[in-house]
């Protein structure tokens, strides 16, 4: 059984912000622009796997 006079204060749950930026209520600055950096990477990625579909359905179309 633990003790809890030794314990740091009442434990609580992390609010959901918390939880998406390790443990803290907010982002600092660098882990802001990596995170817009990721998301724009992202998108581009996408764009063009979505490209890419496309050119392979029009190469099988011509078959």
């Amino acid at each position: 059984m633990v003790d809890p006079s030794v314990l740091p204060g009442k434990l609580r749950a992390l609010t959901y912000s918390e939880m998406m930026n390790g443990g803290r209520a907010q982002m600092d600055e660098q882990a802001y622009e990596r995170e817009l950096e990721l998301k724009q990477r992202e998108a581009t990625l996408e764009h063009q796997v979505s490209h890419l579909e496309q050119s392979l359905k029009s190469a099988e179309s011509l078959r």
